[in-house]
């Protein structure tokens, strides 16, 4: 699998790496936080295709902003995320690639299913509500910042990055 990736500024990611850790009284050991919204996951056979056609659709596009406004829980993927609000470059974009792929993206980020997030938290084995809870707490909404678009190949130890694009001021 191939993602292409909206990545978020540092400060944004500080302020997600902040709300991880109300896991710590938990016991709970969380990996360091990458930050970025997944656009789409590409499970065809040429990524090479796939990175050319996003980058050229992603080349019409300027920095941009979202607001994150919430944490909350995704149940179906057993994960508790930080959500951005539905801000309209951000879906723009999106559904520009999701109508150019979708017979080849999963099912999450097609257009009838993909919600934005940041994960901040995976773990079906425990109660997500109580640590979603104590993050909510923690929470306060802010502004992060988007000048590039990665594309993250999937791999048995996580993922690596093997392409990019920076959004460049139109």
């Amino acid at each position: 699998m191939l993602c292409a990736i909206a990545r978020i500024d540092a400060q944004a990611r500080k302020q997600l790496l902040s709300l991880q850790q109300v896991t710590e009284p938990f016991g709970i050991t969380l990996n360091e936080l990458y930050g970025h919204i997944t656009l789409a996951t590409y499970t065809g056979g040429d990524d090479s295709a796939f990175i050319a056609s996003c980058k050229e659709i992603i080349s019409a596009y300027s920095p941009f902003s979202v607001y994150y406004e919430k944490v909350e829980v995704l149940r179906a993927t057993s994960i508790i995320v930080a959500s951005p609000r539905n801000e309209k470059t951000l879906f723009d974009l999106h559904h520009a690639i999701a109508s150019q792929w979708e017979p080849y993206l999963d099912r999450w980020t097609n257009n009838d299913l993909w919600q934005p997030h940041t994960t901040l938290m995976y773990n079906p084995q425990i109660d997500l509500q109580v640590i979603a809870e104590e993050m909510r707490r923690e929470f306060i909404p802010f502004w992060a910042q988007v000048t590039r678009i990665e594309f993250s190949l999937v791999t048995e130890n996580g993922y690596r990055i093997i392409d990019s694009i920076d959004l460049l001021h139109r």
